[in-house]
This record gives structure tokens, C-alpha cells and sequence, in this order.
């Protein structure tokens, strides 16, 4: 069975994330100065107003052990709701929800935090209802539910911003562009990384520069642009260097080892990895040990010494289950393979390959585990609102029982009072209209009571109705999403299948030598076109997906058309050839529009690799541009075969339809659609005529540049 890529990068940026949480969890971000002394000062007879100070300063220390730091954070609550101190009840709320973070509780702490934000939002208390949701998207990322992750980090940020709480932003942005990170996708995870190091520089902020620096140039290392990847580590480590950051310049020198094994300086590299291992080992940072032995391995399997590499295998194993983590032995398991492979050593290869997959299978449960987990929380959170629901008929019908009781008390007091009437009359006849003054007082004041409770019964009720107003929305809202995770899961399932299973049964057969060069050569060519079709796919379903989850942002520049279409048609030059067709370009002015040249070019390359699928040998594609009314419009001609009926009506919707080219490619509709969606969000449009056996035309519009 086939398993996901390990990524021992992926869990020490995970780890580098839990120690932000713990600096940012407070709007001081002061570090006490002797927590013990500000421990013995609190054991004293001090004011309230005081010890709330002191619990304060004691909250503040990160090196806090966490049970101790929901104690004083529960006891900082009893006080301030003495103290009637909103600000400081929603504090400490938050740093109980980062105690229970630090101790892998992530139900309470998830509780927790939604226990600050409600808090918060009743004083209008923006920074601590960002962090809040900040925070709550931490706990969600870290039980790999990146959507709701990311759902509640783009939430916290127009709050955080609100508040002008710039470190808690730049960490949200940070914590966005690390998903992206974790998702491979470099160029938009460079992005929220660089708004991050723009702010820290404006804000001279060396700490937070060298942390920018850092993360962009991991991205430039896994684009591929070394040169300037070496630039920003190199200024990084200086700066980090220049602070006294250890466990920073570890990471710095390991991202430089990184750059230098790209560049294949395996000595260099080798120094870089070597300086930042000791480092660690100082630190006793076993996660990042693992992770720089495993560079280790990579680079002395690319020159050789694989009993060097064998070793560095073998410790990041030993590492791995001290840290307790199958993903460090799960990746050393897959380099001691491939050094098995190099050295012809069957046995201890196949020793090493039942080891690696039986902990797939352990990762897969436990994954698995980690789905019901999530599948757990939303149940409890539904049975939390239906208890709240419980709660409130509770407490109708104690507010009933209580106007009952009120009703009894009236009745016996007039009673008293009849009776003290007459006695009075009996004793003394002048005292009958003092009396009747009393009572006439004290029925004054239970009609005010009364009126006060049904005021507060109308409040009530308001805020229910808020509530169910709210609640139908977010229903509105979640069946919309599941109706894309059903149409994804719907498009996946079936598009990958297929390359996957052909891919399997040429292997096995290739194993068991039931074919031969001639006709290994013809499969792999059709599986390489397989191939590309499906990735094409897979391209434009993340990108359509990013634009549904409002993920991109359309950035309009004025640049060439006919530049961007001349570099497509070169871009599929081999392809045409091969299939014999002629691909020109009846413009060469230079027209300028105005729009995102990224989103621009995929329509061009999509609309393109459509028309050359569907054509046949001979066949030609012609593109023009016109310029009218302020709009450019671009056609695509194709002397192909044309669109039939059945395919023209859903040609722009996202029922799921799989078509086949001239020579057997696979197609879909996920790429007009995409073109379709990326047009509109650049003030353009697309449409199409067709003719049987005659050809098709594409026609999309543009506005026109300055």
C-alpha cells in the first residue's frame, strides 16, 4: 500500500510554533524577573488589587511550569471576577487554555480559549479575542485539521490588526504562511512571510527580522533560487549571532547545509550540518538532532561513504524513539533502504523495509485516531450548545418557581399585615395609617422587582434570537463547504485512480518480466502523458480550491498579452510537434492589459493544452488580439473536431466529467472552470463557439493597460 511522505522539516517548525505560542500568550511579552521571589511575595497579606499584580507578573514567565501556571491563572480569575476586572478574567482565561496546550490537551484548551474570546468580545477587548482565535487555530493545526485552522487564523487577523497588536500578527501571519509551508506551496507561503519581515524591519525589531529572514529563505532553498536562499540565512545568522540566539543559529546553520547540498558543496554542507549538531546536542534539542542527521545521511548517500550515512540513520532511530516519534524513524527507516539498495544488501533490506512499513501502518492508525479525535470535538461542541439550550430551560422554570414563591410570600404578607391591622385597631386606632403606608412601600418595591426581572426576561429572549439568527448562518455556511469537500473528494477519487492502478500493474509486470524493451517504452510513454494530464489536474484543482476558500489575492499589473502567449505556445512546442500541429500567433503588437499576469497565464496555458488535446495530426491552433472599448479580447482558434451537445451544456460547471483527447488524454472541466472563476476576478469574462468537424473558438476579455 502506498504511503505519504515523511518530512522531518514539517514537526521542528511545528515545535518552533509552541514556543511562539508560549512568548505571545501575553500583550507584555515581559519576562519576570525571579519567579520565586514574586512567589514568596504573593504567600504574604497583600490587597487584592496587588496580588492581582503579582499573579500577573508570575503569569508572564514562559519558563512557568504548566500545572502551576493554571493554578495561578484559576486563582488570577477568582480574584478579578472579585475585583469585577474584565481584562484580567479573559488574561487569565487564555493563559489556562496555554496550559493545557502545552500539556497536549487540546479539548480543554480549545474551551479555554473560546472561554477568552467570549470574555473579550464583552469588553470589546480586541487583543485578547484575536490571540484567542489565533490560538484556537494553533491547537486545530496541531490536530492536523489545517481548515479550521486557517479559518480561525484569518479570522484574528482584522482583530489583531484592531488592536494594533503587531507581534501577535506578525506571529498569525507567520502561522499561515507555515500551513502553505507544510503544504508545499513555497511562493505563497514566501508571501505571508515577507508582509511578517516588512513589519519587524519597520518596527527595528532584530528578533523578528532574524526570524523573517529565516523562513524566507527556507522558501528560497525549496524554490530552487540557492543564491539568494544563502543571502537572507547568511544575514539571519549574523543577526542571531549578533543576539546570542543558539538554538536560532542551529537552525540557521542547518538551513545553510540545506542550500549547500542543493549546490551539491557537500563539504561545506557537511561543515554547516556538524556545526549546528553540536549545537543541539548542547541544547539537548533531540527533535532538531534527528532532523540534521537525517540531512546528514542524504549527503553522504550523494558521495558514497554510505557506512557514514548508515551511522547518522541509525542514531536519528535511536533519537526518534526517545523523543517518542514515528515520523524521525519512519524517515531514517527510508534511508537505510536506500543505502540497503546502493549496497546490495538484500536481508538487512528487506529487515529495514518490514520495519518501515509496519510503522506506516502505526502512523496511519494513529492519524486515523487523530480524524476521530477531531470527529469527537465537534460532537462534544454540539452537546455543549444543547446542554447551554438545557441550561436555559432550567433556568424559565426556576425564574417560574421564584414569581411563585414571590406570590406566596405577597399572599402571607398581607395576611400579617390584615392581621396586624386588626390587632392594631384593637390597641391603637392611630397607628391603622402608618401601617398602610408601609405596606403600600414595600408592594411599591416588589413591583419594581418584577418589572426589573421581565426586563431582564426581554434581554434574554433578544439574545436568544440572536443566537438562533447566528446559528442558521454557520449551518448555511457548513453545508456550502461540505458540498466542495464532497465535489473534491468526488474529482480526486476518480482522476487518481486510474494513473495510480496503471502505474501498478506496469511495475508488476516489468517485475515479472512478462514484457519487453520495445513495449516497456511504448507503456512508459503513454504513462507519462498520463502523468502530465493528472498533474495538470491536480494543479488546477488547488488553485480552484485556494479561490473558493478566498485564499488568493488578485494583484493586477499592466504587462503584454501577446508577451504571455508567445511563452505558451513555447511551453508546448514539443507537445504540438509530436502531434503535428501548428500553433501561431496572427498578432505581434504590443497590447497591455491589466490584470494578475499569474492567474492570466494559467487561463492561456489551460485553454491552450485543451486545444491541443482535442486536435488531430494536422490540425491548427491560432491565437489574435484585438483591442476595443477599453477591452482586449483574445481568441484561440482550433480546426479540431469541435465540442459535442451533451458537453457544451456542463462545459463551465463542476459536475464531474471526465473527457478523452485525440490521442487518449484524460481531461476534465476543473481547468475552464478555474479560467472561468480567475477571469471574473479580474474584471473579465470567457466564452466559446463550436462547430462539428469544423473546430472550436475561445474567446476571453481583458481590461486594456495604460
Amino acid at each position: 500500500m502506498p504511503y505519504p511522505a515523511i518530512h522531518i522539516k514539517w514537526f521542528t517548525r511545528r515545535n518552533c510554533w509552541l514556543l511562539l505560542l508560549l512568548l505571545f500568550a501575553h500583550p507584555s511579552f515581559a519576562q519576570t524577573t525571579d519567579i520565586s521571589k514574586l512567589q514568596l511575595k504573593l504567600k504574604q497579606p497583600l490587597a487584592d488589587s496587588t496580588r492581582l499584580h503579582l499573579l500577573d507578573q508570575i503569569l508572564a514567565n514562559t519558563s512557568l511550569d504548566p500545572d502551576k501556571k493554571f493554578y495561578y491563572a484559576n486563582l488570577s480569575k477568582s480574584l478579578a471576577e472579585k475585583l469585577h476586572n474584565d481584562t484580567t478574567i479573559a488574561n487569565a482565561y487564555l493563559y489556562m487554555g496555554v496550559s493545557c496546550a502545552i500539556r497536549s490537551k487540546s479539548d480543554s484548551a480549545l474551551y479555554y480559549f473560546s472561554l477568552a474570546y467570549n470574555q473579550g468580545e464583552k469588553t470589546k477587548f480586541y487583543r485578547v479575542m484575536g490571540k484567542s482565535l489565533s490560538d484556537i487555530g494553533f491547537v486545530y493545526d496541531r490536530l492536523d485539521d489545517k481548515q479550521d485552522a486557517i479559518k480561525n487564523y484569518f479570522q484574528a487577523l482584522p482583530l489583531l490588526r484592531k488592536a494594533h497588536f503587531l507581534r501577535g500578527l506578525n506571529q498569525c501571519l507567520t502561522n499561515i504562511g507555515s500551513i502553505y509551508y507544510d503544504l508545499k506551496q513555497y511562493p505563497l507561503a514566501k508571501s505571508y512571510f515577507d508582509q511578517c519581515l516588512k513589519s519587524f524591519t519597520e518596527a527595528h525589531d532584530e528578533a523578528g527580522i532574524a526570524y523573517g529572514l529565516f523562513n524566507t529563505g527556507d522558501c528560497y532553498q525549496e524554490m530552487g533560487d540557492d543564491k539568494k536562499a544563502t543571502i537572507n540565512l547568511t544575514k539571519s545568522l549574523a543577526m542571531r549571532q549578533k543576539l546570542g540566539d543558539i538554538n536560532g543559529i542551529a537552525l540557521v546553520r542547518r538551513g545553510l547545509g540545506n542550500v549547500y547540498s542543493d549546490e551539491k558543496k557537500y563539504d561545506l554542507a557537511l561543515r554547516s550540518y556538524d556545526t549546528a549538531l553540536r549545537t543541539v546536542r548542547q541544547l539537548q534539542d533531540k527533535y532538531e538532532e534527528s532532523a540534521i542527521l537525517l540531512d546528514m545521511a542524504n549527503v553522504y548517500i550523494d558521495i558514497g561513504q554510505y557506512n557514514k550515512a548508515k551511522d547518522c540513520a541509525l542514531k536519528c532511530i535511536i533519537n526518534g524513539r526517545l523523543i517518542k516519534s514515528k515520523l524521525a524513524v519512519s524517515e531514517a527507516l527510508e534511508k537505510l533502504i536506500t543505502i540497503c539498495k546502493k549496497e546490495h544488501d538484500v536481508p538487512n533490506g528487506y529487515k529495514y523495509q518490514s520495519a518501515y512499513i509496519a510503522l506506516q501502518d502505526s502512523i496511519q492508525a494513529d492519524k486515523a485516531l487523530n480524524d476521530v479525535t477531531i470527529t469527537e470535538f465537534s460532537r462534544i461542541r454540539s452537546e455543549n450548545a444543547s446542554l447551554s439550550k438545557d441550561n436555559q430551560l432550567i433556568t424559565s422554570r426556576n425564574t417560574d418557581y421564584l414569581q411563585q414563591i414571590n406570590h406566596y410570600s405577597d399572599t402571607i404578607i398581607i395576611i400579617g399585615v390584615v392581621l396586624g391591622s386588626v390587632t392594631v385597631l384593637l390597641l391603637i386606632l392611630y397607628r391603622r395609617n402608618l401601617e398602610k403606608q408601609a405596606t403600600n412601600k414595600l408592594l411599591r418595591k416588589q413591583k419594581e422587582e418584577i418589572a426589573a426581572i421581565n426586563h431582564e426576561l426581554e434581554m434574554l429572549n433578544e439574545e436568544l434570537s440572536a443566537q438562533m439568527e447566528l446559528t442558521n448562518t454557520q449551518n448555511i455556511e457548513l453545508e456550502r463547504l461540505n458540498n466542495i469537500k464532497n465535489k473534491f473528494f468526488s474529482i480526486i477519487s476518480h482522476d487518481l485512480r486510474g494513473p495510480i492502478s496503471t502505474l501498478q500493474t506496469l511495475f508488476s509486470v516489468y517485475r515479472e518480466g512478462d514484457i519487453n524493451k520495445k513495449e516497456l517504452k511504448a507503456f512508459l510513454a503513454r504513462l507519462e502523458d498520463t502523468l502530465l494530464s493528472t498533474g495538470t489536474f491536480l494543479d488546477n484543482l488547488l488553485e480552484w480550491s485556494k479561490s473558493q476558500l478566498e485564499g488568493i489575492v488578485v494583484q493586477p499589473v499592466n504587462f503584454n498579452i501577446n508577451d504571455c502567449i508567445t511563452e505558451n505556445i513555447k511551453l508546448f512546442d514539443i507537445k504540438s510537434s509530436l502531434k503535428n500541429l501548428k500553433v501561431s500567433n496572427l498578432s505581434d503588437q504590443v497590447v497591455l492589459v491589466n490584470a494578475d499576469r499569474n492567474m492570466i497565464d494559467l487561463v492561456i496555458r489551460n485553454l491552450l493544452s485543451n486545444s491541443i488535446k482535442f486536435c488531430n495530426a494536422g490540425d491548427e491552433i491560432t491565437f489574435n488580439v484585438q483591442k476595443t472599448d477599453g477591452m482586449v479580447s483574445v481568441s484561440i482558434a482550433d480546426t479540431g473536431p469541435g465540442i459535442s451537445e451533451k458537453d457544451r451544456e456542463r462545459l463551465f460547471s463542476l459536475e464531474h466529467t471526465v473527457t478523452t483527447g485525440t490521442q487518449g488524454e484524460k481531461g476534465n472541466h476543473l481547468g475552464l472552470i478555474l479560467c472561468r472563476d480567475m477571469l471574473m476576478q479580474n474584471n473579465g469574462s470567457i466564452r466559446f463557439e463550436t462547430k462539428s468537424n469544423e473546430g472550436t473558438t475561445f474567446w476571453i476579455k481583458l481590461p486594456a493597460g495604460e
